[in-house]
């Protein structure tokens, strides 16, 4: 049973590591798929927007769906769908091809991390959940280095359709799904409720209306807006399991961790758009070279992470926070004040947001379950990745736009400085757990 254990956690470590790394492999070949499928930049865009949209509304969509079937089935289904969008992808020469299996793959993709928290939260016991919420959460880190080292080389040495190639081994973990995850629901015990369509359209049109709003038109933010409080008005309705229960937002603690985590996340993976350029415009360095470095600090920070669960031990995690939003301020200001003079200190600065990320990321992947119900675990988790997606959308959509008022980096890091600052004191308040 120990071993079958700690089988399981390998599995979804490997599904989780496989879906982050494909979120980033493509960034690094748009410019060669520009070229190949002849196409402009603003059509090779929606191959990252139309990814981004599905992985973020299908992350709280198989947690929902977890309530109705069972877990093991959806994700052999994720895995099977991610699979066939990438043999779709490989085998396309046209851009409406390659598009539909991106689109497919994402379908399947966004069940990876949802699922594998659920499950970790649902099946194992505390000291192996905390083990495999610390490694889900390295494998955040860990996936955004491996991806652009992968993307770089494996494009560099057999083109984008290689990217397609690579991520269908993911097939693999299709064995260890079958054979370790155990048969069961998100609510123990399969819901019979009408599922609610309604709200699920309402949230489709938050999703969409968001991240287009934040990356293309800001007035599509309006309708943001309004579907948020059709959500509120369609809450209210009896006899239907709700796609959005707005209950989950009764307790601070869970309101506070889920706006840190976005400001995390955010913060993150802008510096995966901005890095790239400030290196390249600065240092005059090669993709392959950032890749590197990126993919040298993602496992010095994995191993890292590993010391974070340990930490607990001698300190409260709420302790952890403040000290990992300190570092991470410290490596945007390093990045603000020192990074144009050396490579050295750009390196380290994004050493200290990779090593923040992690950290929080283990914190709040320990943390969250103590503030949900028991009854609503898949809800609240699933809102939680709805979060921690939408702020990795926000990061690089709103770095391009600030781009787009100044072309100094700077202004975009002073942005974020500002949103951490937010962080930094939300971490300092306390509320109550439900537990």
């Amino acid at each position: 049973m120990k071993n079958k254990t700690d089988y399981l956690i390998v599995t979804l470590c490997f599904i989780v590591l496989s879906g982050v790394i494909n979120s980033i492999l493509f960034n690094v070949a748009l410019e060669d798929m520009t070229k190949d499928l002849s196409v402009t930049s603003s059509a090779i865009s929606w191959i990252v927007i139309s990814y981004t949209l599905v992985i973020t509304f299908g992350s709280i969509t198989y947690s929902k769906l977890a309530s109705y079937f069972q877990i093991k089935k959806l994700l052999m289904i994720g895995v099977l769908l991610f699979t066939l969008g990438s043999v779709i992808g490989y085998l396309s020469n046209e851009y409406v091809g390659v598009l539909i299996g991106r689109i497919i793959q994402s379908m399947g993709g966004s069940s990876f991390i949802a699922l594998s928290m659920i499950t970790a939260n649902q099946y194992l016991p505390l000291a192996k959940r905390n083990v495999a919420l610390t490694l889900i959460g390295g494998c955040l880190s860990l996936g955004s280095g491996l991806g652009f080292l992968m993307g770089g080389i494996l494009t560099h040495t057999w083109g984008w359709s290689a990217l397609f190639l690579f991520m269908s081994l993911t097939l693999l973990t299709v064995f260890g799904l079958y054979s370790f995850v155990p048969s069961g629901y998100a609510s123990k015990e399969k819901v019979t409720k009408p599922f609610d369509f309604i709200g699920l359209f309402y949230l489709l049109l938050f999703v969409i209306s968001f991240i287009l709003g934040v990356k293309l038109n800001g007035y599509l933010l309006i309708l943001s807006v309004l579907s948020i409080l059709l959500l509120g008005v369609h809450s209210k309705k009896q006899g239907v399991l709700l796609f959005i229960d707005f209950s989950v937002f009764r307790y601070y603690s869970f309101n506070r961790l889920i706006l840190v985590s976005f400001i995390n996340n955010a913060a993150m993976v802008a510096i995966l758009f901005l890095f790239p350029l400030w290196a390249i415009r600065t240092f005059h360095v090669s993709a392959i070279l950032i890749g590197l470095i990126l993919c040298i600090i993602s496992v010095v920070v994995f191993l890292f992470s590993l010391l974070v669960r340990k930490a607990v031990h001698f300190t409260s995690n709420k302790k952890l926070m403040v000290i990992s939003i300190g570092v991470q301020l410290i490596g945007y200001c390093i990045l603000i004040f020192l990074g144009l003079h050396s490579m050295i200190m750009t390196t380290l600065g994004v050493l200290l947001i990779y090593t923040s990320f992690s950290t929080l990321t283990v914190i709040i992947n320990i943390e969250i379950p103590h503030t949900i119900e028991k009854g609503k675990m898949s809800m609240g988790i699933g809102v939680y990745n709805l979060f921690n997606f939408l702020g990795m959308s926000f990061g690089p959509s709103i770095s391009s736009r600030l781009l787009e008022i100044s072309s100094n980096l700077n202004f975009s890091f002073l942005f974020f400085v500002v949103l951490l600052i937010l962080s930094f004191v939300l971490s300092i308040l306390e509320g109550k757990s439900t537990k």
